[in-house]
């Protein structure tokens, strides 16, 4: 019990500090608010302004909801058929690396204007874009890291590519693949903030 309260306390006590000393610093050197607002000028501007914001936000978490989705099936598929082709691993991956290290900021607004008509499918694919490779990556690395022996074994007793990806890569894959997740849902919303932010300084 002790040990589950100080899990909740502990980061909440660091929290509640920062905030102090965030509204204390801009009250004491006079921080102008628009280099630097205070936590309850924050927190009044949202309780004002929350209702008129809820539709932007909605928008904003149906475009990562939707990439999500996509760099997850297609990041799965697309390790599937790594894992079951060397030969197709070593030609795509370099360009699934070259995705994943090109700076979104840079290539959002091209991917806007290419795609002016559709504006949900252009912030859609932004956040693709950056969701994507952390799935591949790392159920990639999943699939390949099942063990040998019992790759061996399991080709010894004639398994089928089929069921050796399905008894055998698939559940060595699945903490690769989660931490995928765990990643990709973040740089989702990241992909979604960017892309209409984007969208709305090329609209402006």
């Amino acid at each position: 019990m002790n040990d589950r309260l100080a899990r909740v306390a502990a980061p909440f006590t660091i929290g509640l500090l920062f905030v102090l000393g965030w509204e204390i610093l801009v009250s004491l050197e006079q921080i102008p608010t628009y280099v630097l607002p205070g936590p309850l000028l924050v927190a009044e501007t949202l309780w004002r302004d929350g209702p008129s914001l809820l539709g932007s936000l909605l928008v904003t978490l149906r475009i990562t909801l939707a990439a999500f989705a996509a760099a997850v099936i297609l990041g799965g598929a697309l390790a599937i058929l790594f894992a079951q082709s060397r030969l197709l691993e070593l030609s795509l991956f370099p360009y699934a690396v070259i995705l994943q290290v090109t700076p979104i900021v840079a290539i959002a607004p091209l991917i806007i204007i290419w795609l002016k008509d559709e504006v949900f499918l252009s912030l859609l694919v932004c956040a693709w874009i950056v969701a994507f490779f952390p799935i591949v990556a790392n159920t990639t690395l999943g699939l390949n890291s099942a063990d040998r022996n019992l790759v061996d074994l399991f080709r010894l007793y004639g398994a089928s590519r089929w069921q050796t990806l399905r008894y055998l890569r698939l559940p060595a894959a699945l903490p690769y693949f989660l931490t995928g997740l765990r990643i990709s849902g973040g740089l989702a919303l990241i992909g979604a903030v960017v892309g209409v932010v984007c969208g709305n300084l090329l609209a402006a």
